[in-house]
């Protein structure tokens, strides 16, 4: 009788212990999406605008929302590097202030790091951000999404924009 008490005790021990672990795994569903605009107006970003001007400023809203299956908050670390663009400000009107935000003189981009917190029917949470180009050609934006211990949860999303001298604007 002893024998059995005490596999059953080391069951339930060993059930105890095992349980919450498989039941503490999160499950990410992130959505990243980028707008942008041209001019400090009170427009709408627009998200099929991708040239700039060089030497000129542009704005850039990027949307981050992160789903869970749990209610609990866990936090994100999301990291956005944008080429070619020094001197990157965030925007005073909304949006998340950076943990960090530095320019990268080896890779020539500008990278900032921000906190966003993931759960249940989370609201996407606004990046915004305004800088001036500084070279002409191709430059991709990039979002990558690290979980609290400090593992990618996505493969990154990007977007390319162009950063041009002079825009060619249709008009002659």
């Amino acid at each position: 009788m002893k024998r059995i008490m005490k596999s059953v005790l080391v069951l339930v021990m060993g059930l105890v212990m095992i349980l919450p672990l498989t039941g503490c795994e999160v499950t990410e569903t992130p959505s990243v999406n980028f707008g942008f605009k041209a001019v400090d107006t009170a427009s709408d970003y627009n998200e099929s605008l991708s040239a700039f001007e060089v030497g000129k400023r542009f704005y850039t809203s990027i949307k981050v929302q992160i789903n869970t299956d749990k209610k609990k908050a866990h936090d994100y670390k999301v990291v956005v590097t944008v080429p070619k663009t020094k001197d990157v400000e965030m925007e005073k009107m909304g949006g998340l202030n950076p943990d960090s935000n530095e320019w990268v003189e080896a890779d020539q981009l500008t990278k900032m790091t921000f906190t966003v917190k993931g759960y249940k029917e989370a609201t996407a949470d606004n990046i915004m951000f305004y800088g001036t180009p500084t070279d002409e050609g191709e430059a991709e934006m990039t979002v990558h999404i690290y979980d609290e211990d400090g593992n990618e949860i996505n493969s990154g999303y990007s977007r390319k924009v162009f950063f041009e001298y002079e825009l060619n604007t249709g008009e002659n």
